[in-house]
Parts: C-alpha cells; sequence; structure tokens
C-alpha cells in the first residue's frame, strides 16, 4: 500500500506540480506500539486541515482489520466536517475480516462504506465484492484502478536471450517471508523431483521468518541454490529484477501485488496464482503463467516448463511488458486517479483539485496542505 502511494505521489510531484497535496501517515515506521503516536499526530493534524478549510478531499487508504479502525474514524471526521472521501482499498484479507466480523462491526463497515463518496478498487475481483458485500448502491460508486508502478524505458537486455546460454535460470521471490505468501510451496516445488535436476538458482527478497524458511531450504536439500537477502529498499527490488529471468508469485491471497506489476514493467517471465486481482494483470500463456495457489506439484510443473523454454520465456516476458506499458504504467494511473479527483472534489478544479495520499512509510508530509490524508 505504502509503495502504491509512494509511486503515484512521486509522480504527481514531477508531472503536476500545480496539485497541492500533503502524505499523513497514520501508522508510522511499522513498530506497533508506536502506531497510537502516529495515528493521534495524523488525526490532529486531519482535524486543523478541516477545520481551517483547507481540504478539498481527502483520498484514504485502506487495508484491513486495525487499518478499518483507524480508517473509519478518520472517514467519519471527515464527513463530520463535510470533506468528501475517496477511499482506496488495498487490503486482501478485508473480505475474510468483514465475513468473520461480529454483526455490530460489519454494521460499523457498512456505515463507513457509505460515507465515502467513491471507493476504489484494484481489480475485478474486488468490484464484485463490494457488489455482493454492500449492495449495488455501493457498487455504483465503485471505481476499479489498478495499481501501477514505474519502469525503465526499456526492459534490460536478459543473457538467457543469447544462442548458446547454458544457465543457470534465475528465479525471483519478491515479498514478506509468511506462510500466506507460499514460500514453503515454492521450495518444496525447487525440491521436488520436477525441478531438482534442473539448472536454476533462486533469490528469496523480503522480511519476516527468514530463520524458518532458510531451514526448509537446508531439510529440501537445496541451500545451495537459495539466496535470502532479507528486506530491499526500492533500489535493491529493482537490481534483482533487472538480474532475474523469471519472477515466483505463488501467494495464497493478494489484492493486486506490486511486485507483479515490477516484474511486468521489467519484461520478466511471471509464474503466479490467480488470487485476488493478479488475473487483471496475467493472463494465463500470454502475459505469465498461473497455478494454483497451494499446489506444489502443479507449480513445479510450471517452473520446470519455465526453465527449460527460453522461447516461451521471451515470449511471455514481452507479452507482460507490452501489458504493463497499456495497463499498468504510472502515466496511465495518474490520468485516471485525477478524473476520480475531479469528480469528488469539493473545491473549483481547473487542471485537478488537491491531492491526498495515504500512509506512506515516509518521514513526514509532503508538498502543501491544501488537502490531507489518513
Amino acid at each position: 500500500m505504502g509503495r502504491v502511494v509512494d509511486n503515484f505521489t512521486t509522480d504527481l510531484r514531477q508531472n503536476c506540480p500545480d496539485v497541492k497535496f500533503e502524505v499523513v501517515d497514520s501508522y508510522g515506521p511499522g513498530k506497533f506500539h508506536l502506531m497510537p503516536l502516529y495515528f493521534a499526530r495524523a488525526t490532529a493534524r486531519l482535524a486543523g486541515c478541516f477545520v481551517a478549510g483547507k481540504a478539498d478531499l481527502v483520498h484514504i487508504h485502506m487495508a484491513e482489520y486495525g487499518s478499518v479502525l483507524r480508517k473509519g474514524i478518520l472517514i467519519a471526521m471527515a464527513r463530520a466536517f463535510g470533506v468528501p472521501v475517496v477511499l482506496h482499498l488495498h487490503g486482501g484479507r478485508f473480505p475474510k475480516h468483514f465475513k468473520d466480523s461480529s454483526p455490530i462491526m460489519r454494521w460499523a463497515i457498512r456505515r463507513m462504506m457509505a460515507m465515502t463518496g467513491e471507493i476504489v478498487v484494484l481489480g475485478e475481483f474486488w468490484r464484485d465484492w463490494v457488489a455482493e458485500a454492500f449492495g449495488p448502491e455501493a457498487r455504483q460508486r465503485t471505481t476499479l484502478l489498478h495499481n501501477a508502478v514505474p519502469g525503465p524505458a526499456k526492459p534490460p537486455v536478459r543473457d538467457d536471450a543469447e544462442e548458446g546460454f547454458a544457465g543457470p535460470v534465475r528465479l525471483l521471490f519478491l515479498g514478506r517471508l509468511i506462510k500466506l505468501k507460499g514460500i514453503d510451496v515454492l521450495l518444496n516445488a525447487l525440491a521436488s523431483p520436477a525441478c531438482r535436476d534442473r539448472n536454476w538458482q533462486v533469490t528469496i527478497a523480503g522480511d519476516g521468518d527468514l530463520e524458518t524458511y532458510r531451514s526448509l531450504a537446508t531439510e529440501l536439500g537445496i541451500a545451495d541454490r537459495v539466496t535470502f537477502t532479507g528486506w530491499l529498499d526500492q533500489t535493491g527490488c529493482r537490481r534483482e529484477l533487472a538480474n532475474a529471468h523469471v519472477l515466483v508469485q505463488p501467494s495464497m491471497f493478494e489484492g493486486l501485488p506490486m511486485s507483479v506489476l515490477e516484474a511486468m514493467a521489467e519484461g520478466l517471465t511471471i509464474v503466479a496464482t490467480p488470487v485476488g486481482s493478479v488475473p487483471d494483470a496475467i493472463a494465463d500463456g500470454e502475459t505469465g503463467l498461473l497455478v494454483p495457489p497451494g499446489d506444489v506439484a502443479a507449480l513445479a510443473g510450471t517452473l520446470a516448463r519455465v526453465i527449460d523454454d527460453r522461447t516461451l520465456r521471451r515470449n511471455l516476458g514481452a507479452g507482460a511488458r507490452a501489458r504493463w506499458e497499456r495497463q499498468f504504467d504510472v502515466a496511465v494511473f495518474r490520468e485516471r486517479l485525477l478524473e476520480i479527483y475531479r469528480r469528488n472534489s469539493r473545491g473549483s478544479v481547473s487542471t485537478a483539485p488537491a491531492v491526498p495520499a495515504g500512509p506512506v512509510p515516509a518521514s513526514g508530509p509532503t508538498g502543501h496542505s491544501k488537502s490531507t490524508t489518513g
């Protein structure tokens, strides 16, 4: 979520200098015990902005669980001051959260959704879910806006494009090392008979339970072909994407993962699970290959295909890059986002309203405080 916001606010600063906005972080740098302080500060700053009449619009980014409570408070506060709200849903587990909530909590979430002027979702799956959970009126206020990422002017020319390439094929996993991301499925697939004797290496980039998965790689006998980098900043992620041949995204749930879009921009072959809005980006056999979540045998067989077939990798990578240019480039996102702001802003807009952005892992507010978010 933070990377989505960072991408589009960076783009707006560079390409729309007349758009004035302030980024307000309601969570903080990731340490839970500090969150109440950041949330209190965000609430106070937003209240001050609302009282002063400086906000034409508030764009709120929401995940699930605690994020719903925090953003619900901010939405109610904006509504009390008559500030229009655009609510941007990112949480892959929000449907489960809503389903498992008590009747009172579900009622409160419905009220929160009703207070918004427009609901932004990441793909068709999420648009259908909003209609199912909150009714036809909510669907009428729902807009599909795919995540977007910047990318190179041209994808890098990889060494496997050359005749006589002898490998190894370099696989990459980008994401948090938790079971729901399918990292155990990936390691077991690589250790299976379908993949074990093929020429590959895998880099696993992300924080989380590194020791558990290092131990699993050792138990499976593939530790010498697995590199764990730990957490990487954006520069490090781009470096790994440029160096890889295949991105593997074996998640059990997702919204629309940034790693998949970044791999598309880099012209990578992508093997992914059709969860959340991934099928909006990955058409099986055209822009990547899809495998059922949790299916070790299916993932192993698909990885064997892409490891063995250089032409398949080249064709899938070219298809992914072409789809990114049409649909997931940040320039496309910018124009669609400005349309949403124009529809909802209470101010007079020439090129665009004041732009609020959601919580990001930033050091503080940026831009001008004509409008704000939580």
